[in-house]
């Protein structure tokens, strides 16, 4: 019995990425997630609190998640002994991984959340990633002007991590293009300045 309430619950949670995917959080209908699940509406608020409590259950994991990263990651961005060059592959591999393990609620949390407590994921991660740069290439301490600046690329960098994510390719095809963007970006960065 308890079998069937879990796959119930999976179909309710796959019917509701499928929504938000297609039509974002405003736009999804918890009529229409309960009829791609295959549940009678009252079934399903069985199992959740209505379209947040759907949401709820898709992202909230990856959001808490995200914070315990970024710490471990900045951890590492500043030892002195790290480069900045050095540092954004750790940085990009982590995020990789981190989409690898939440896939799609990863894009509902970029993409489909506008009016929920969770529309603000792209500028908490696009902030703490500025951290980094910003320590990375002003170790002596960012006048702000430079913390500026450490904004703009990294949410030039963040955005184009994400137009890639969002591609249909594989974790292979994904990892070059992101070793690209890398490139792009940070190669020999800190002689840049």
């Amino acid at each position: 019995m308890q079998y069937k309430k879990e796959a119930v619950r999976e179909r309710i949670l796959e019917a509701a990425r499928t929504e938000y995917l297609e039509r974002g959080f405003r736009g999804g209908n918890i009529s229409a997630i309960a009829e791609r699940a295959g549940v009678p509406v009252g079934n399903l608020y069985r199992y959740f609190d209505g379209k947040n409590g759907v949401l709820d259950a898709i992202v909230k994991p990856a959001y808490e998640a995200l914070p315990k990263l970024m710490a471990e990651l900045q951890q590492v961005a500043i030892l002195d002994s790290v480069t900045l060059s050095q540092t954004m592959p750790l940085l990009s591999n982590g995020l990789l991984k981190f989409f690898d393990a939440f896939g799609d609620d990863i894009l509902i949390l970029m993409d489909c959340c506008d009016g929920t407590r969770y529309e603000d994921f792209f500028e908490d991660i696009t902030r703490e990633v500025a951290v980094v740069i910003c320590h990375k290439l002003y170790p002596s301490g960012a006048d702000e002007r430079n913390t500026k600046f450490a904004d703009v690329v990294s949410k030039a960098f963040c955005g184009s991590l994400f137009d890639v994510l969002r591609m249909n390719l594989n974790h292979e095809q994904k990892q070059e293009m992101v070793e690209k963007l890398l490139k792009f970006y940070f190669y020999e960065v800190d002689k840049r300045k």
